[in-house]
């Protein structure tokens, strides 16, 4: 690969790396994910919050935090393919040793794989499932399996949960 082209690349990683430094930034700044959760909350008491706020609080804040370390993971490819083109082994697939095409290399400038080789990973990621989820799919299953004669609309939906309980005051009871 010529100078001109490994310049042009080394500019879109630097690029992509200073946007993601913005992201991990504001995610980790002053009252973000730095922070601790409760502080995150900035009502005095949590009599008047619903329990679903909570929830929804919760919800945002892990999802901040999976966004953080995927952007992370990423700025640890952008530095590796910094290394490599220092090393001058960028563009050099590392699952099958081919080159990279150029149009592979501007579209995803951190890339360490070819096409095919990124799709054969991808498969294999893809089939390597947590152990946990055959034993809950069977127990699920037999579950589902006992009790097909006992189907659910609506209305007893909400029976069959409410007898648990529901967040409802006493006075809205009566």
């Amino acid at each position: 690969m010529d100078q001109v082209r490994l310049r042009r690349l080394r500019e879109l990683l630097e690029e992509e790396k200073r946007e993601l430094l913005q992201v991990v930034e504001g995610l980790t700044g002053p009252g973000g994910l730095e922070s601790p959760a409760d502080e995150a909350d900035r009502e005095l008491s949590a009599y008047d919050n619903h329990p679903a706020d909570y929830g929804s609080q919760m919800y945002e804040r892990s999802k901040d935090l999976g966004l953080l370390q995927a952007t992370r993971q990423h700025l640890l490819e952008i530095e590796e393919a910094e290394k490599a083109m220092a090393a001058g082994t960028y563009g050099i697939c590392q699952g099958c040793g081919g080159s990279i095409p150029e149009e592979r290399l501007l579209a995803v400038p951190s890339t360490r794989f070819c096409v095919d080789c990124k799709k054969e990973r991808e498969q294999e990621d893809a089939a390597e499932r947590p152990v946990e989820e055959e034993a809950l799919r069977r127990q699920v299953d037999d579950e589902i399996a006992g009790k097909l004669d006992y189907m659910f609309d609506q209305d007893s939906a909400w029976e069959e949960v409410a007898q648990f309980g529901t967040s409802n005051s006493p006075a809205e009871e009566a």
